[in-house]
């Protein structure tokens, strides 16, 4: 077994999802918004992969399984909240100034790159592991 990587800075991620999440939020950083919460899912999600990326390829392994298994609960909810048309109102408003960035477009644009090209979405899983919306070609809306 190799010697363990050295700990990874999240510090930029996190200075971008708190500067991205303050132009979101509609609640005075309550935590109770769409913007919010959609923020703190992936600040946990971006926290769980570097976590699960830095282990030694047993603990991987193992983590896979969890990933798939958060990766599906994830979809579930947010077919469930996107049952509710005021939520899927809300949602498509965040995406919509979400991509209005050109950097955050881009940003978010080599990540679908690199997932689809590990193999992390399949096209009939809806982009993101089944988690959210799609148009024609298994992309999100605005991609």
């Amino acid at each position: 077994m190799g010697p363990m990587a050295e700990p990874i800075d999240l510090s930029g991620l996190h200075r971008e999802l708190d500067r991205l999440k303050a132009q979101l939020c509609h609640c005075e950083s309550r935590g109770e918004c769409l913007g919010c919460k959609g923020m703190e899912m992936v600040r946990q999600q971006a926290e769980a992969v570097v976590a699960a990326a830095s282990q030694p390829v047993l603990l991987q392994v193992a983590q896979e399984a969890a990933a798939r298994d958060m990766l599906t609960q994830f979809g579930e909810m947010q077919q469930r909240l996107m049952a509710d048309p005021e939520i899927q109102r809300a949602a498509e408003a965040m995406q919509s100034h979400l991509l209005q960035d050109p950097e955050t477009r881009e940003l978010l644009e080599e990540l679908m790159r690199r997932f689809q090209a590990e193999g992390g979405a399949p096209e009939d899983e809806g982009g993101l592991g089944g988690a959210g919306p799609t148009r024609p070609g298994g992309r999100p809306p605005g991609f």
